[in-house]
C-alpha cells in the first residue's frame, strides 16, 4: 500500500455519511464526472457486532455507488484519527534508495508501536542544515496492520478494489491544491470540522508541516443541541442543520430581535458556543506547538470546510478569536462538472466533499 499514490475515483467512508467522488483529466483540467453522498444508518453506529456494523457500511457503500451512478470499482479511500501516526522528523542526509533500505529502523524511535505492527511509509519534504550537517526534512505515515486489514475487507465486501490508502489530512491538501487561485508561500491551516473528529492541517506553500485531528466535531454540537431541546439525534441532526448559528456581539443577536418561535436559534447557540470555545481552544494549542517548531513561522489564514463550517458565524467567530482570516472551501472552484452534475448538488455538499475530492485526484500508478 502506498500513501502517496494517485486514483480517479475517491471513497471517503466517514462516521456518519460517505462519499464517492469521480473525475476525468483532459489536459490540467479537471472534471466532475459523478458525485454522492449517503448517510450512514444510525443503527451502524449502535450496533457493537463488528460483523452487524461492517454489513451496513457494505450496503450504504454500495448505495451511494448505485445512486451517483460511479460504475468503476478501483477506489481510492483513507483514514484518519488513532489508526494514522504522522510524524515529521529530521534524518541524517541520504539518497531515496539509501532511506527506501533504511526507513524501518529510522522510524522505531518515532513510531510509538512495533514496527511489524503497522504499514510504514514516508515522504521527503525537503532539505536543511543543522549544525552543519545536511539533513533530511521526512514526513512519516504508519498506519496499524489490524485496521488496514479491516479497511480492506471491507472495500473488498462491497466489490471495490482499492487501489491506494490514503490520509485525511493530505487528501484535503490535494483538494485544496487544486482549487487555489494561486500559488503562494503563505503558512495557512486547513480545518475540516468532521462530525467525529476535527482536522487541522498546516501547510507552509505546498509542503504539509503539522497535522494532527482533534477529538471535537459536529457530533458534539449536536449531542449538546439533543440535550437542550429533549430529541432524538437524528432530529438534533437536522436542527443544527437548518437553524444552527452562533450568535455574534455585533449582530445585535438577542432575543428582542429574534420571534418567540425561534428562540431556539438563540438557545442552540448558547449550548454550542462552549463546544466551539473548546475546540477553539485545541486549535490555538496546534498552533502554538506548531509556531514553535517553525522557525518563527506563523499561520496566516485559515480555510475552513467540514459539515458544522456551514453553522452560520463559525467563520467570524474563530477569525475574531484567533485574529487571521477564516475562509469557507471551495471545493469544486477549478473542477468543471459535466452535464450529468446536478449544481444544486455540487453547491449543497460541497463542504463535505473536501477529502474525497482530494482522494479523488490522486491518480493511481501504473
Amino acid at each position: 500500500m502506498s500513501f502517496f499514490s494517485k486514483s480517479i475515483v475517491g471513497l471517503d467512508i466517514g462516521t456518519s455519511s460517505i462519499k464517492v467522488v469521480q473525475l476525468k483529466q483532459t489536459g490540467n483540467q479537471w472534471g466532475l464526472i459523478s458525485m454522492g453522498m449517503a448517510e450512514i444508518p444510525k443503527e451502524s453506529l449502535e450496533a457493537k457486532n463488528p460483523d452487524a456494523q461492517r454489513s451496513i457500511l457494505v450496503e450504504t457503500i454500495k448505495r451511494v455507488f448505485k445512486e451517483s451512478g460511479v460504475k468503476t470499482k478501483k477506489v481510492v479511500t483513507s483514514l484518519s484519527g488513532d489508526s494514522v501516526i504522522i510524524r515529521y522528523v529530521k534524518l541524517p542526509y541520504m539518497t531515496i534508495e539509501e532511506l527506501r533500505g533504511s526507513i524501518s529502523r529510522e522510524a522505531e524511535q518515532y513510531i510509538p508501536l512495533n514496527i511489524d505492527q503497522v504499514v510504514l511509509d514516508f515522504q521527503i519534504l525537503g532539505e536543511t542544515q543543522e549544525d552543519g550537517q545536511r539533513k533530511l526534512d521526512v514526513l512519516l505515515v504508519a498506519a496499524k496492520v489490524d485496521v488496514v486489514d479491516q479497511h480492506l475487507v471491507l472495500l473488498k465486501a462491497a466489490g471495490l478494489t482499492p487501489m491506494v490508502i490514503d490520509v485525511d489530512a493530505f487528501a484535503l491538501q490535494n483538494a485544496y491544491e487544486v482549487n487555489r487561485l494561486e500559488p503562494g508561500e503563505e503558512t495557512i491551516a486547513l480545518i475540516n470540522i468532521g462530525a467525529s473528529l476535527t482536522s487541522i492541517n498546516i501547510l507552509e506553500g505546498n509542503n504539509t508541516r503539522f497535522t494532527r485531528d482533534i477529538p471535537v466535531a459536529g457530533n458534539d454540537f449536536t449531542k449538546e443541541i439533543q440535550k437542550e431541546f429533549n430529541l432524538k439525534f437524528s432530529e438534533a441532526e437536522e436542527l443544527k442543520k437548518s437553524h444552527g448559528a452562533i450568535s455574534m456581539e455585533e449582530d445585535d443577536f438577542s432575543l428582542s430581535t429574534v420571534s418567540h418561535k425561534d428562540d431556539r436559534v438563540l438557545r442552540m447557540s448558547d449550548v454550542m458556543t462552549p463546544i466551539l470555545n473548546k475546540l477553539l481552544g485545541e486549535i490555538r494549542r496546534s498552533f502554538d506547538y506548531y509556531e514553535t517548531q517553525a522557525r518563527k513561522k506563523t499561520v496566516e489564514r485559515v480555510i475552513l470546510l467540514g459539515g458544522s463550517a456551514r453553522l452560520k458565524n463559525v467563520n467570524r467567530f474563530l477569525a475574531n478569536k484567533l485574529g487571521i482570516p477564516v475562509e469557507h472551501f471551495s471545493a469544486f472552484r477549478n473542477v468543471e462538472a459535466s452535464k450529468n452534475v446536478d449544481a444544486e448538488q455540487m453547491t449543497e455538499k460541497e463542504y463535505h466533499m473536501g477529502v474525497c475530492l482530494g482522494l479523488a485526484l490522486r491518480q493511481a500508478e501504473s
